[in-house]
């Protein structure tokens, strides 16, 4: 089983897939923007990176294990979102583009820093969001090309 999340186009960034179930809302502001999803019997985070008021945005899903579950339910505010960042920084992750609450497009996203790093790094809270950023660029433009190729023939 993958350590990624399976999205399905077209679905709600915060339920990405009819296999995904919330399992906690942690941020809700007129739609959910943080919370943990269950998706074939493991947890994932799932959080809007970028965009929160508009109808474009950017959402990051990434895996946990139970005892991070416990940590982040009992989280509240800065500490909460430390560790969602901590989580988005240690490991690969997706991040996916939606428009109008539909997801439209989907790329992994490397780790941004080494999965030893502690919880309170100096790690720049901005560094998902960047990283979840120019993978989804990377991945448009691909699209973007192909089907310029595509046109082409």
């Amino acid at each position: 089983m993958s350590d990624q999340i399976h999205l399905r186009i077209g679905a709600e960034p915060w339920r990405p897939a009819d296999s995904a179930k919330i399992d906690k809302v942690l941020n809700h502001y007129d739609i959910p923007l943080a919370g943990i999803l269950r998706q074939h019997g493991s947890y994932f985070i799932f959080e809007c990176l970028e965009g929160h008021t508009k109808d474009t945005n950017i959402w990051a899903y990434a895996k946990i294990d139970r005892a991070e579950r416990k940590a982040i339910r009992k989280s509240k505010g800065d500490d909460l979102q430390k560790l969602f960042n901590h989580i988005l920084s240690s490991r690969t992750f997706t991040a996916a583009l939606a428009i109008d609450h539909s997801v439209e497009i989907s790329a992994e996203v490397r780790a941004v820093q080494p999965k030893a790093a502690p919880a309170a790094a100096a790690q720049p809270v901005q560094a998902p969001k960047v990283a979840a950023s120019q993978a989804i660029h990377i991945k448009v433009d691909r699209v973007q090309s192909a089907g310029t190729l595509a046109a082409a023939c």
